[in-house]
């Protein structure tokens, strides 16, 4: 699987979501979850990838 960006919330930066999941939505959609990447951040992120 490719890496996934996303955008962190806590830190306001782009980056790629570690240790992400894939997690079905309610609404049939899917989305990765996972925590930022960046130094000293640990932020969640969720992006939806289809």
């Amino acid at each position: 699987m490719s890496e996934v960006s996303g955008y962190c919330l806590k830190c306001k930066k782009y980056g790629p979501i570690k240790d992400g999941s894939l997690i079905k939505m309610s609404n049939g959609r899917t989305r990765m979850s996972g925590t930022c990447s960046m130094p000293g951040c640990g932020g969640k992120i969720s992006k939806i990838v289809s």
